[in-house]
């Protein structure tokens, strides 16, 4: 039986690496708490948790992009830029 020990610590370059293999997850935040979300639609959802300062340096990461509007005021979104 497994058990869900629920979202972990990550740095950002983990943090990075997953959501570019999970091109539908996106970075959070809240209150000065980050997280990684597997669904950039359901950003309640978290797997990755991370501290200021580590999510601090990821939001800078040129290969993400803020998404404005979302539906959550107060809440802040980011996802991986689709290259073309």
């Amino acid at each position: 039986m497994s058990v869900d020990a629920g979202p972990r610590k990550a740095d950002a370059e983990y943090a990075i690496e997953y959501l570019q293999e999970h091109p539908e997850a996106g970075l959070c935040c809240e209150d000065r708490c980050w997280w990684i979300t597997p669904n950039a639609n359901e950003t309640d959802q978290q797997v990755l948790l991370l501290d200021v300062a580590e999510a601090e340096r990821l939001k800078d990461d040129s290969r993400l992009r803020r998404v404005l509007g979302i539906a959550h005021a107060g809440r802040s979104l980011w996802v991986v830029r689709r290259m073309t």
